[in-house]
């Protein structure tokens, strides 16, 4: 028990969380994570930013934690892994009200907008809100697995997503471009053609704005195209590119770049599912 009240001290703490705290105690994390949502979800007014934080807080659990964890289950537990899912969702769902909460405290009529029935000039101010919200909506069709109630919104994920980028399209190191990846794999508005030659495109941006720094952009690439078109030497380089980046080059990328890392020992571990040759 003592250690594990320093490890959870620890993680609070430091800024420089070590790896195998993330990777080697999961339930630390998650513990780590509800109590800082539950901290704010206990206020009775929260300010602006604090919802952002909550929001953001939300999302990075749902995402990196949650779901993580239940595509690891479904094919062992399929049951399991569904329940996982469907608890991401819940979250993923009361996320969305959270962000158009915030960009309507601002914009009154932003939910005529996001439903084209308005025009709202936006600033650079708002694209923080506007990326958040566009994840909230993806991790609702993502955890959903193609509920029609969720899938219908993608194009709202669309329209935040390139609002955004026609405001200030390199934001936050390139990861507008990353969320377009993910966006253009579950439009269905694409053929396969256009499909990788769009993604192409916002690949090759987010990985020139971030410096190749950040991995997600490589592992998106790697599940979206390189498994879709069956490029397992693409698959497997863009993998092994991941597992062998230095995390600690910079301390933005470092916590998403250790979990992507585990994805990719993940992926990697399940190649010969995934490519017929």
């Amino acid at each position: 028990m003592g250690r594990f009240c320093y490890l959870y001290l620890f993680f609070i703490l430091s800024s420089c969380v070590p790896r195998f705290v993330i990777v080697g105690h999961p339930n630390l994390v998650s513990s780590y994570f509800q109590k800082k949502i539950s901290k704010l979800e206990n206020k009775d007014d929260l300010t602006k930013n604090q919802k952002r934080t909550l929001l953001k807080l939300r999302l990075e659990y749902a995402f990196g934690v949650i779901l993580e964890e239940s595509d690891r289950l479904v094919d062992e537990d399929y049951s399991a892994g569904i329940s996982k899912s469907n608890e991401a969702l819940s979250i993923f769902r009361e996320s969305k009200l959270i962000g158009t909460s915030i960009l309507s405290e601002k914009y009154p009529d932003f939910e005529f907008w996001l439903s084209e029935k308005k025009d709202i000039i936006f600033s650079s101010e708002d694209i923080v809100d506007l990326y958040w919200l566009g994840v909230a909506y993806g991790g609702a069709v993502k955890s959903s697995r193609g509920n029609p109630f969720e899938v219908v919104h993608i194009p709202k994920i669309g329209k935040l997503l390139t609002t955004a980028i026609s405001i200030e399209p390199d934001w936050s190191k390139g990861a507008l471009y990353t969320a377009m990846m993910s966006y253009m794999s579950t439009s269905p508005e694409f053929s396969n053609e256009t499909l990788k030659d769009t993604i192409d495109y916002y690949f090759q941006k987010a990985v020139t704005v971030s410096d190749s720094l950040d991995a997600s952009p490589f592992v998106s690439y790697a599940e979206i195209i390189d498994k879709k078109f069956q490029n397992r030497k693409g698959f497997e380089d863009k993998l092994n590119y991941v597992l062998a980046m230095n995390v600690n080059r910079d301390k933005r990328f470092r916590m998403g770049n250790i979990i992507a890392q585990e994805r990719a020992k993940w992926l990697l571990s399940r190649k010969d599912e995934y490519f017929y040759e």
